[in-house]
């Protein structure tokens, strides 16, 4: 009875906290083109000053979180320029990061820390949950230009953040603007790619009113050599892989009202993608969507109580999206013509499509920090999200001779409290969270047996985690970090109620759960030139429950998430980075991370598990970065000019596609090394940059999935004009 009342109060409170869906229609999620920033009162002979003084607080900013009692990994400015096209190029080269593409530009990729991947990972913008609009726009579509940091939290997600993960989190940290600015870069590389982006912010000094507006174009043929594996080798050219995405937005804040800051945003983005063929030569098929999101956000420093900090955002999203497939012939890669995959056409799956559905979200992150004195402190963090599905496509019901589209919608309810504590004058820190996950939804599940008779299906379920961090400091360059965290990460509205066509509702999904431990030491030291020498050595330990996999149904063309069972994960990492004298800077970094099944038994049976205490399959357990930077100011001469020159390289062992049952099993991913090289030039004191980059300088052939081959060789040059 007494758990029964629990849940009672609890579903109450979750119930009373969907009234949310009344407020204004706006925007939780802090805006992708970094259109905020903070209106400094400064004139035009102090912006030189002012600009040093930001340069130094982002140093002071990046080494205060690596000396946090979370794992976390840091990238700054100087990675994210350089080699680098965008986000996943530099997360890829971060300690116990994987990233998994499957083309080109705008292609599917999955993020992974320490094997955990996908779905299992927190992703993040200026500490906002991207939640259901990570369907629509990637962290990789952010242009670098427009960022401060990013910050790569590993197995505890920060109380303060919100939402639920496992994996880690990665929290995109979006540009502080001064009062005037303007930046503008193009790129132009191989595969007839361009990608353009711009940013321009306005401050009114006299009533603190920060005006914004900014946008950014990417598109791609993506037409590169690939060699089809499944047709003896044979090489072609990738015809029908094109890619644009336009986003544009707008921002106005306040900095002068009561609040310390108020700040409304709104943006715009629409996406087209067609669809590479491997086993076939597609040539009409494509993705394509349209969204908008708007966000308002609250921020003040003693809010009525010296201490305590306030920080609200709520927002609101709507996308309509869908897969075009209704040509009336297939083609193989001989030219021949096939008849389409059903009467009504298509040329992929069993069915065609027409897809108009339309997704609406409603987010908001309610935070509260005080600070009781300079041992103690306290965080309240609520996050509420609610979406819900509408899906629409005629065209596919008529060629499965049912209805396979139901609407359905999801809520998910997520409260932190959190304690800091510090000690032995700021020596030891240790922060402890307790969370509480709260989720319902209803939908529709067609029967096994009976696919024209959907029931209704409603779930509604609570859940408990904790997680606690310290760090101890031996010098001010040496310390101890350790972490332990029992989480639980609520499936997805994809996961639990489907899409609402291909993949249908799982109401008896169980949420993941992980009990982790890391222990590590990091040395960090200042050099007398300026100079930093950074040594770090992590150990991890995990171990996954009712892990979520994506797999086949027994109705034809469906397909639904299940609770895969347990999985073990140990590892370890080492990361060394530093400036090995005044224009030279290196760094190298490895990650070993083995994924055991250790489910002794097979699934709801007492048969022995073939595959218990087998590598994980798909999943890379070896991975090494390495990388130098010579750097120097007027190197050719003349003044206000400074030269980079940047070499990256990357392996990742060989791994297998299946469960590793015999060595010599055919179906692997082969191991690659890949290098990076740049040259870029500034001048005016940075004001003109000028880039030239290759990309897989050796032209060699990587596969990241069984079969789908990456780029070659890609060459680009950018040039970036900044003003500010």
């Amino acid at each position: 009875m007494k758990n029964k009342g629990i849940m009672l109060v609890c579903k109450g409170v979750y119930n009373t906290y969907s009234l949310y869906r009344k407020v204004i229609i706006l925007m939780l999620f802090s805006s992708f083109f970094m259109l905020s920033g903070n209106a400094q009162e400064t004139n035009k002979r102090d912006t030189t000053v002012e600009m040093k003084e930001v340069m130094v607080t982002a140093r002071s900013e990046i080494r205060k979180l690596k000396e946090s009692a979370m794992p976390i990994s840091v990238i700054g400015q100087r990675q994210l320029q350089g080699t680098a096209t965008n986000i996943n190029d530099v997360l890829a080269r971060t300690v116990g990061v994987t990233v998994r593409n499957t083309g080109g530009l705008g292609s599917a990729s999955r993020i992974s820390l320490r094997g955990l991947e996908g779905k299992r990972m927190g992703m993040y913008v200026d500490e906002i949950p991207m939640s259901q609009l990570s369907n629509f726009v990637a962290l990789n579509d952010i242009p670098t230009n427009m960022i401060e940091r990013i910050e790569v939290y590993k197995g505890i997600v920060p109380y303060k953040f919100g939402g639920s993960a496992l994996g880690g989190a990665v929290n995109v940290v979006t540009k502080e603007y001064p009062p005037v600015y303007f930046d503008f870069s193009y790129e132009l590389g191989s595969f007839n790619t361009h990608q353009v982006s711009t940013v321009f912010k306005r401050t009114n000094h006299k009533t603190g009113l920060q005006f914004g507006i900014g946008g950014a174009f990417s598109f791609s043929k993506n037409n590169y050599k690939m060699t089809l594996a499944n047709l003896d080798n044979r090489i072609v050219e990738r015809d029908h892989d094109k890619f644009s995405k336009v986003m544009a937005g707008m921002s106005v804040k306040a900095t002068k009202w009561w609040f310390d800051e108020v700040k409304w945003e709104l943006i715009f983005l629409k996406t087209r993608q067609e669809i590479q063929g491997i086993d076939l030569d597609v040539r009409e098929a494509y993705n394509h969507s349209v969204s908008g999101l708007t966000t308002l956000a609250l921020k003040r420093k003693n809010f009525f109580l010296d201490g305590l900090d306030f920080d609200f955002d709520i927002g609101y999203f709507i996308g309509k999206y869908g897969l075009n497939d209704k040509a009336s012939n297939r083609y193989d890669w001989d030219g021949n013509k096939l008849p389409a995959v059903s009467p009504y056409g298509g040329e992929q799956n069993n069915f065609p499509s027409d897809g108009r559905n339309r997704s609406n979200e409603l987010t908001s992150k309610l935070n509260l920090g005080y600070t009781i004195d300079k041992h103690h402190g306290i965080n309240l963090n609520v996050y509420f999200d609610r979406n819900s599905l509408h899906p629409n496509d005629s065209l596919m019901d008529k060629a499965l001779g049912f209805q396979s589209n139901f609407p359905s919608k999801m809520k998910t309810l997520t409260t932190g409290l959190s304690y800091d504590l510090t000690l032995f004058d700021g020596r030891f820190q240790n922060a402890f969270t307790l969370k509480n996950f709260i989720f319902s939804s209803h939908s529709r599940s067609i029967d096994v047996y009976s696919v024209r008779s959907p029931e209704p299906v409603k779930v509604f379920k609570s859940y408990f985690g904790f997680s606690d961090a310290f760090r101890y400091k031996f010098t001010d360059d040496l310390m101890l970090k350790g972490s332990f965290n029992s989480e639980v990460r609520i499936p997805t509205s994809e996961e639990l109620i489907g899409n609402g066509y291909s993949i249908l509702a799982s109401p008896a999904l169980k949420p993941e759960r992980t009990s982790g431990v890391n222990l590590g030491m990091l040395y960090r030291h200042l050099k007398q030139d300026g100079g930093l020498v950074e040594i770090e050595l992590n150990g991890f330990y995990n171990q996954l429950k009712d892990m979520i996999r994506f797999t086949p149904d027994m109705i034809p063309t469906m397909a639904r998430y299940r609770n895969f069972g347990s999985v073990r994960t140990r590892g370890v990492e080492l990361d060394v980075k530093g400036d090995v004298c005044p224009v030279l800077y290196l760094y190298a970094n490895g990650t070993y991370q083995d994924l055991r099944d250790v489910r002794k038994l097979t699934p709801g049976t007492t048969v022995e598990n073939p595959t218990y205490m087998k590598r994980i399959p798909n999943v890379p357990y070896l991975l090494a970065n390495f990388g130098a930077e010579f750097h120097k100011e007027n190197l050719f001469g003349g003044k206000e000019q400074n030269t980079r020159f940047l070499f990256d390289a990357s392996y990742v062992h060989t791994y297998f596609y299946d469960f590793e049952v015999s060595r010599y099993q055919d179906k692997k991913i082969p191991s690659a090394l890949t290098m990076d090289a740049a040259i870029e030039h500034s001048f005016k004191n940075d004001q003109w940059v000028l880039t030239f980059k290759v990309k897989n300088l050796t032209n060699r052939r990587v596969v990241s999935e069984f079969n789908r081959p990456l780029p070659g060789r890609y060459i680009g040059v950018k040039v970036r004009y900044l003003l500010k």
